[in-house]
């Protein structure tokens, strides 16, 4: 004989629905994937959200805000005003961008110095390009170029040059990224992969619950898929690559190919044999500052800058005699690789 105690019965019942309850009240994280284009170049986000809220709105927003205040193929953005001499209040992202572009400037002797816009232009990387590339006109432009010419005084923005002008494309899509991510640690979205023009930051854990892979491209001229030097794991870290390896410019007339990265001190796309830089950093923007500044400082004094930043790590892809690639990295960079080339 079977006796049923129904007061436990009903106590049972009473927990089985709370546990059911509390599990239906849990939202599922979902994987969300959004892509676009900007800053004439794409981008790649992922994330982990509620239900599978997706934020590509909020995004694109973040987005079209970036290109009002730092691009300079935008004639009515911030940067083109005041490159245009015109009295413009500049916006907080204005400001933070310079801030930490001066802060490199100084901290590489001008190897990276935001303004190299009249060189860029003149190399055919900018909205405009000088039509009669001559010593005569290159010598001209030099003189304009020269961060120490530029302060920020009461938000506003202060040379000494009126001919200096100023340009963000080595720092503002490190800067993008940082800024998303901050958007979306407001939204208490934790497991992210934001990847803008090849810069990138990872927070938390994939969709598998793994850390995020990244693979850093061999040196080529060719795009070819999953052709990677090394695969590295990644969580709550920005990484940033610059290599002259791919982004060329050819001159009709020559058949000359011009890298993109220009040495302010020349105003000549940069000499080196460094193939490609990758920084990791807390901060996008500084390590995609970091990375086009050690791309004109060659690798000796790219390594002792590295190693006076215990807070960085690299990789450093560099040719030796007959063409041989040899890599330098980092400690910290070396834990981090799942994959890499012998």
């Amino acid at each position: 004989m079977i006796v049923y105690d129904t007061k436990m019965m009903r106590y049972l019942v009473l927990i089985s629905i709370l546990l059911i309850s509390c599990q239906e009240s849990i939202p599922k994280k979902l994987l969300v994937n959004n892509y676009g284009n900007t800053q004439g170049t794409t981008y790649s986000i992922k994330y982990l959200s509620n239900e599978g809220v997706n934020y590509k709105n909020d995004i694109d927003s973040l987005l079209e805000v970036v290109n009002n205040s730092l691009s300079t193929y935008e004639t009515e953005s911030m940067i083109s005003r005041v490159n245009r001499n015109e009295n413009v209040k500049i916006d907080s992202l204005f400001k933070r961008v310079l801030k930490m572009a001066l802060q490199i400037a100084w901290e590489t002797d001008g190897a990276f110095d935001p303004t190299i816009a009249p060189l860029v232009n003149f190399w055919g990387f900018g909205p405009k390009e000088t039509a009669d590339k001559n010593n005569h006109t290159l010598n001209d432009l030099k003189n304009y170029v020269d961060y120490q010419s530029i302060s920020i005084k009461n938000d506003y923005v202060m040379k000494t040059n009126p001919q200096s002008q100023l340009d963000f494309n080595a720092i503002a899509q490190g800067f993008t990224v940082d800024l998303i991510s901050e958007h979306f640690n407001k939204k208490d979205i934790k497991n992210y992969m934001i990847e803008v023009g090849g810069e990138l930051k990872c927070s938390g854990l994939n969709a598998q619950g793994k850390s995020w892979r990244i693979g850093i491209e061999k040196p080529s001229e060719k795009n070819i898929k999953n052709n990677y030097e090394v695969i590295i794991e990644v969580s709550n870290k920005a990484v940033a690559s610059s290599g002259n390896y791919r982004k060329l410019k050819i001159d009709k007339e020559t058949g000359l190919k011009y890298a993109h990265t220009i040495n302010p001190e020349t105003g000549m796309p940069a000499i080196t044999n460094l193939l490609s830089v990758t920084i990791v950093s807390e901060s996008c923007m500084q390590a995609d500052a970091i990375a086009t500044a050690c791309m004109v400082m060659g690798k000796e004094k790219s390594i002792d800058y590295i190693k006076s930043k215990p807070k960085l790590d690299a990789l450093l892809i560099y040719s030796e005699a007959k063409e041989k690639i040899v890599k330098y990295q980092t400690e910290g960079f070396k834990k981090m690789s799942v994959y890499q080339t012998d």
